[in-house]
């Protein structure tokens, strides 16, 4: 068993971003499930995509649980998300970026808590800021 991984993005995001993670991996990786998100997301299709999150959700668990990455924390998808989380054995970590998804790929094998503190930390360490003195 595996931890299930499901990204639920605005718009094509999470897919791209899997698509570039696969690219740079080169090897077959654990299974990835994207939901996208409108933007622009009308209250009268709310309820079409809270079913699909939580339908993904659901089939992504096989019992090892399952890690969700969202985009933005407080946005609709991540909202969906956490809602769902709660009925499920599941957990959403917001922010999702490449070098996030990039060291949960490689450590799929890990526990869902496990995979939780890896994900975070491939993100931080994925954002640094450089800063070139000026000359004088």
């Amino acid at each position: 068993m595996t931890v299930g991984i499901l990204v639920v993005t605005h718009e094509q995001l999470g897919a791209q971003l899997v698509a570039i993670a696969k690219t740079i991996l080169c090897t077959e990786t654990t299974p990835v499930v994207c939901v996208s998100v409108p933007a622009n997301i009308s209250p009268q299709q709310l309820g079409k995509y809270a079913d699909l999150i939580r339908d993904s959700m659901i089939a992504q668990d096989d019992g090892a649980g399952v890690l969700v990455l969202t985009d933005v924390y407080g946005a609709t998808a991540d909202n969906l998300a956490r809602y769902f989380a709660e009925h499920c054995d599941a957990r959403v970590i917001s922010g999702v970026n490449l070098p996030m998804l990039l060291r949960v790929l490689n450590y799929s094998w890990q526990t869902l808590p496990q995979l939780c503190d890896t994900a975070v930390a491939g993100a931080k360490s994925g954002i640094q800021q450089y800063a070139q003195q000026a000359k004088e």
